[in-house]
């Protein structure tokens, strides 16, 4: 009995120290980029046309530094996006053309991308 007690001394002290520990996100697009977002959906491309009101729409890490974009609507996703964070809350993706701008802003997405004679057009939506 006289060892039980710093046995259970030394587990809770071990457990805070575990909890308390500084998550440290060192990639340059954290978890952040990474969400669920409503919000109006246009596409055009290999004879489909769409525009729709209040879709869900999914960025979701693909690999180390990429993501794709879900959009759950018989729309094409986009892949193999890269972000950089240029502050706190927002993220933009890479691409230097201008053809394909994704663009994370606090709880905003926008994202207006052409690739193959495609074209996503998402103005605001709000993060979910």
């Amino acid at each position: 009995m006289k060892l039980f007690s710093p046995f259970v001394t030394f587990s809770l002290f071990i457990i805070l120290i575990m909890s308390c520990a500084k998550n440290d996100n060192t990639d340059g697009a954290s978890a952040g980029a990474s969400g669920s977002f409503v919000g109006r959906v246009q596409y055009q491309g290999n004879s489909l046309e769409v525009d729709r009101d209040n879709r869900l729409i999914r960025v979701l890490r693909d690999g180390t530094d990429t993501y794709k974009i879900e959009f759950f609507t018989g729309i094409p996703n986009i892949t193999g996006i890269r972000f950089n964070k240029t502050n706190d809350s927002t993220w933009a993706s890479t691409d230097t053309t201008g053809l394909k701008e994704v663009t994370i802003e606090g709880k905003l997405l926008t994202i207006n991308y052409q690739s193959n004679s495609q074209a996503w057009t998402v103005n605001e939506a709000v993060r979910k």
